[in-house]
Formats: C-alpha cells, sequence, structure tokens
C-alpha cells in the first residue's frame, strides 16, 4: 500500500470519527424532513448536494493544499523529499490520503443526493454528480499545486489556505452554479452544438485530469525529478483549442479559426507566463545552471532546467506572430485592433520578464517580486497619469502607449524598452557571475 495515503488514513480515521460523520449526515436528513412542509425529498436532495460541496469542494480543497504546507511548516517535509517514495506515489498519496475522510463524508451526501433527487430535481441528477465529482477532483489537484508552490517559495508559513482557498472555491463555482446545473442549455463549440450539461461534464472530466497530471508534475520539480517542459506547452495549446472553439464556428462568429486560436493562445500564454514568472525560482543560480548545460551541449539537461515561464512568453510570441500574419485578411474592426496590439502584448511581458530579473540578479537579491510589482505599478499606472496630468501626453505615451489605437508605435516603443530592460539585466548577470560563488 501507498506507504503516504497509508500515513494520512492512519491520520485522519479514527473509530469515532467513522461514526461521528454518518450519524452528523443522518441528523442533518432527519432535521430537513422535519422542516420540510412538503416534498421533503427533493429538499434532502438540495441539502446533500450542499453537504457535499462543504465538505469535499472545501473543507478537501483546503485539506489537500494542506497537505503540503502543514508538513512545511511541521519542518518534515524535507524528511518526505529525501525518501524512496516516488513523485507519482507522492501525489496521489497526498490526494487521496489528505482529503479522504472528506469524501468519507462527500460520498454519502453524493448518494443521498442521487437517492433523494432522481426524479424530484430539474436537472439530470446522475450527471450533476459526476460532474460534481469530476469538479472536485479538479480543485483538489489545483490546490496540491497551489500548496507545492508555496513550499517552494518559502511562503507555507505566511499561506492562510483555510481562509483563501475556500473563498476561492466559492467565487469560481459559485457564478457558475447555474450555469452548470441548467438542463435545457445549449453550447456551441467548433461548430457543434452540445446539450450544456454534458459538454460541463466533459470538461470537468478533463480539467481535472490536466489538474492531477499537473500536481504530479509540480511534485516532479519539488523532488528534483527533472522534466522536460512539453507539458506545459501541451497544455497552452490545449487551452488555445479549447477557448477558441466558443469564438470560432459559431453561429454568430467574429473569428476565423485560425484567429481565435492565435488570439486564445495569446491570451493563455501572457496568463500563464506572468503567474509562472511570479511563482517560479528565479535568480542568479538558475541562469548559470542553464549556461553550464548550454556549454556543456546537454541540451535534454538544459531543458529540464528551464522554468516554465519562458515556455509560456516564447508561445505567445509565436501567436503573436500568427495574429500579424493574419492581419490582411478582410475582418472587423474589433479584430484588427487585437491583431495589430497582439505583438505588442508580448513585447510587454518580454519586458516584465526582463524588468524582474534586473531585481533578481542584484548582489543581495531581497523580495523580488515584491519590488517587480511596484516597478509594473509606476509603469502601467502611476508615471502615465501624472504625466497625462501634468500635460506631457508625449512623454506619457513613451512610458505607456496606446496599444490598440496605434499599434505601430505601441510595439516600437515597447521593443525599446525591452531592450533596455533586457540590456540591463544582462549587465547585471555578468557583474554577478564574476563574483565568487
Amino acid at each position: 500500500m501507498n506507504p503516504e495515503l497509508r500515513r494520512n488514513l492512519w491520520l485522519d480515521f479514527s473509530a469515532h470519527r467513522l461514526i461521528a460523520m454518518p450519524a452528523v449526515i443522518a441528523l442533518v436528513t432527519l432535521l430537513v424532513l422535519a422542516l420540510s412542509e412538503k416534498d421533503g425529498a427533493r429538499h434532502v436532495a438540495m441539502a446533500a448536494g450542499f453537504g457535499f460541496f462543504a465538505l469535499v469542494m472545501v473543507w478537501g480543497t483546503r485539506s489537500a493544499a494542506e497537505s503540503v504546507l502543514e508538513e512545511a511548516r511541521s519542518r518534515t517535509w524535507d524528511a518526505q523529499r529525501m525518501s524512496s517514495i516516488g513523485p507519482w506515489a507522492m501525489s496521489w498519496g497526498k490526494l487521496a490520503g489528505a482529503t479522504a475522510f472528506t469524501w468519507y463524508g462527500g460520498t454519502l451526501c453524493l448518494a443521498l443526493f442521487v437517492f433523494a433527487g432522481a426524479g424530484r430535481l430539474d436537472l439530470p441528477v446522475l450527471k450533476t454528480a459526476a460532474a460534481m465529482l469530476a469538479g472536485a477532483l479538479l480543485l483538489h489537484g489545483m490546490a496540491l499545486n497551489v500548496g507545492l508552490l508555496a513550499a517552494q517559495k518559502g511562503l507555507a508559513g505566511r499561506t492562510s489556505s483555510g481562509i483563501v482557498l475556500p473563498v476561492l472555491v466559492v467565487v469560481l463555482l459559485g457564478p457558475a452554479t447555474g450555469w452548470v446545473t441548467e438542463i435545457k442549455g445549449e453550447v456551441h463549440w467548433w461548430g457543434w452544438q452540445f446539450r450544456q450539461i454534458d459538454f460541463v461534464l466533459a470538461s470537468a472530466i478533463v480539467f481535472a485530469a490536466w489538474a492531477v497530471f499537473g500536481a504530479y508534475r509540480s511534485m516532479c520539480a519539488e523532488l528534483q525529478l527533472r522534466t522536460a517542459p512539453w507539458a506545459l506547452a501541451a497544455f497552452l495549446c490545449f487551452m488555445a483549442a479549447y477557448l477558441a472553439g466558443f469564438l470560432a464556428l459559431a453561429p454568430r462568429r467574429t473569428l476565423g479559426a485560425a484567429d481565435a486560436v492565435f488570439v486564445c493562445g495569446l491570451g493563455v500564454s501572457l496568463l500563464a507566463g506572468y503567474l509562472l514568472l511570479f511563482s517560479e525560482r528565479t535568480g542568479a543560480m538558475t541562469l548559470r545552471r542553464l549556461v553550464a548545460r548550454f556549454e556543456r551541449r546537454q541540451w535534454r539537461r538544459a531543458l529540464e532546467e528551464l522554468p516554465g515561464w519562458p515556455v509560456a512568453i516564447a508561445l505567445a510570441l509565436l501567436c503573436a506572430a500568427g495574429t500579424t500574419l493574419l492581419a490582411g485578411r478582410d475582418t472587423g474592426e474589433a479584430v484588427r485592433e487585437i491583431r495589430g496590439a497582439s505583438l505588442t502584448l508580448a513585447l510587454f511581458a518580454v519586458r516584465d520578464a526582463a524588468l524582474l530579473h534586473v531585481f533578481a540578479f542584484a548582489r543581495q537579491p531581497k523580495r523580488v517580486e515584491a519590488v517587480t510589482l511596484l516597478y509594473l505599478a509606476l509603469l502601467y499606472w502611476l508615471v502615465p497619469s501624472l504625466l497625462e496630468a501634468l500635460g506631457a501626453e508625449a512623454l506619457a505615451r513613451i512610458v505607456l502607449p496606446k496599444v490598440f489605437a496605434q499599434p505601430g508605435l505601441a510595439a516600437a516603443v515597447i521593443a525599446a524598452q525591452a531592450a533596455l530592460a533586457v540590456t540591463i539585466a544582462a549587465w547585471r548577470w555578468r557583474r554577478t557571475s564574476r563574483l565568487p560563488a
């Protein structure tokens, strides 16, 4: 048996808890029946659905994140990392073990939801239950990823996952509840038409698989098992194709298939690039290892040492180039503006990444991410606003050009800023590399 799973089961289960969970659920069910004037089974099914949400999606998500964060706070995570447990066994051992007790109660609630709601709720009960299961697994995989990233950045002691993650769950799932449970809705995707619940169920299953696989890859990085960054590129390409399906070939389409894929690819690549840039380890040592691999012509090892943010930004540049190549097509004004601004948006990411490394290559780097965010706030908001208020419109456009109104000028200005930031980062890198190790 998986040792990590067995350890979590021993910690979470006891005779008292095994008896208390079904007893509490039974008492709540009796209370709902007593308070219901009519159609008590319908109200029981709704209460059971909310019970599954509270137990598995809120409590279970917190437990998945805490499975790593608590180890880091207790200073036992390093010992686990040096054990003989592999990344896959560690991943599913924590995913299944840390959340096992919440799944114990959630399974009872889900069974009650199906039994009491069949034929009484205005939705396909079995498909909704399957979507709830997949959604819970998706959230658990995301939470384990967040916990691993926090542990890598040394934020375990300051991260209040017990507050942040449940709020995130409510924010993400609350507005989507009606869309998920709508029985008569339809979804148009890549020219095909699907029942809404069928599309949601299939999407939840696919994204849950991606989340678990992402947790496994993050665990590989945490256990120092090097892997090539093909998974990130594959996920970004999948997201581009998935999101493009809602824009292309729709009844009132405004984008062609190629346009939609490139635009969505640009958006998801930029988002992933910024998230990875501020969450992954950065600094002179990371670049030194890469340079050493390239000098020794160890190309595979160099790919394994490569962080994820350069991959995301490179894909953003490719998508920007793709939208630029399509610029001659006759489409609407909004589409032409997006095409014109795509290269500038990708260059913003290059400039911001170089700016972060300007601070990361300092002799004694401290609070690199916080300092970078401060300077980005100055560049994107404070300095341009101040210059405009003083009537220096031309200077304001040099700091922050109008991306959509003047795409050519904006691309030239941001390219110059990016070149300057890269030059300063390279100068700081050369100065740092001359220091004794």
